[in-house]
Order: C-alpha cells, then sequence, then structure tokens
C-alpha cells in the first residue's frame, strides 16, 4: 500500500477494503479492492499508516484475523493469512468455512 501511495498520482486516499461475500470452494470468499470511500457502517484499523476498511457485516467474518501481501511464484495478492473465525478453507486460501 504504501509503494502504491508512493508510486501513483492518486486522487483521494486509498484504503484496502476487505470484505466477504458468499461463494468460492468453501461458501464464503474474501474480496479485497483499493476504495477511497468511508461509509457509516465502515470499521477503520490502521498500522503503519496503511488503512484497512471493513463493513459491518463483513467484520462478524473476519474479526481478529491478520492480511498480509503475499508473494508467491504463480500470484502476488492480498490473503487473510489468519482468520480465527474460519473453521476451514480452501488450498488457495481465498475462500473459507465459518466456525
Amino acid at each position: 500500500m504504501k509503494e502504491l501511495h508512493k508510486g501513483e498520482d492518486l486522487k483521494g486516499e486509498k484504503m484496502l477494503r476487505v470484505s466477504v461475500e458468499g461463494g468460492g470452494c468453501s461458501g464464503f470468499q474474501y474480496n479485497f479492492t483499493l476504495d477511497d470511500n468511508r461509509n457509516p457502517d465502515d470499521r477503520v484499523f490502521e498500522k503503519e499508516g496503511i488503512k484497512v476498511v471493513v463493513d459491518s457485516v463483513s467484520y462478524g467474518f473476519v474479526k481478529g484475523a491478520k492480511v498480509d501481501y503475499v508473494e508467491e511464484l504463480i500470484r502476488s495478492s492480498f490473503m487473510v493469512t489468519t482468520n480465527p473465525n474460519a473453521e476451514g478453507g480452501c488450498s488457495c486460501g481465498s475462500s473459507f468455512t465459518v466456525k
């Protein structure tokens, strides 16, 4: 996120929006987008100048989760690396089952 802010001419302050949708291999899937809008029901978390935004519905699914930027041979992306609310998930890490 810091490199994105530094390297591009962005209008407004971009935040990483983490949301949960129905679907994926395991029932629910994570969705990551860059957003400069904050909705009234959003929760904003900030660490080292990076803001992560989660809507109130998704928050129940990701409370206590850790998000990281992961670089692998086949892809580089934001991922939820740990989620205490997930019981299982698919091998690629993009979907999960709720406890």
